[in-house]
């Protein structure tokens, strides 16, 4: 096998990392979820209908990349069920770092900075949200906890809690038929 042939093949798990999109939103899939929007409430991320949520701020988030695999956060109001306008806009997101207690994902106004937190790093592969570690390593840790039974999980990273399921963030929204079975 020659250099560039070998070079090829070396490459080819990469190939499958996606460009980031200049705008999107990310939904949640996993077991009876069927691509729940990812929402900002209180400076946490949760999935779900961002209208049940006790805050006045809620509303899901459209990203935009940075430069170094940050993601962006905007509010975007235009399906929300009231009449309230979020008070936050260009937020960062954020997972725990590595010896943090929380592991709540959230996202950090421009004048604020958390203790040990991972803000850096995200990409998709395919159309799956993951993040690439200091290490190179790519990992998709992200869970739900069920916020009583409204439909709305909180979200998590790397969770070791049994009452968490796992997710997948995509960038696809879910098709109509999904919307409606879970309306129901």
């Amino acid at each position: 096998m020659g250099f560039q042939q070998l070079l090829l093949v070396a490459s080819l798990p990469l190939m499958a990392l996606s460009k980031t999109p200049d705008s999107f939103q990310l939904y949640a899939y996993g077991q009876a979820l069927g691509g729940l929007p990812l929402f900002n409430a209180d400076g946490y991320a949760y999935v779900g209908d961002a209208s049940l949520s006790n805050s006045s701020s809620a509303a899901p988030v459209t990203f935009s990349g940075g430069s170094d695999n940050t993601w962006f956060g905007a509010p975007n109001t235009t399906d929300l069920g009231n009449s309230t306008t979020p008070d936050w806009s260009n937020v960062t997101l954020f997972v725990p770092g590595s010896s943090s207690s929380d592991r709540r994902v959230g996202f950090l106004s421009s004048n604020s900075s958390d203790g040990d937190v991972v803000t850096s790093g995200f990409i998709f592969y395919g159309s799956t949200a993951m993040l690439l570690a200091d290490d190179g390593d790519v990992e998709s840790l992200w869970f739900g906890a069920p916020v009583g039974n409204t439909g709305v999980y909180e979200m998590y990273w790397n969770s070791t809690d049994s009452s968490h399921v796992p997710i997948a963030l995509r960038s696809v929204a879910p098709t109509s038929a999904n919307t409606e079975r879970r309306r129901k």
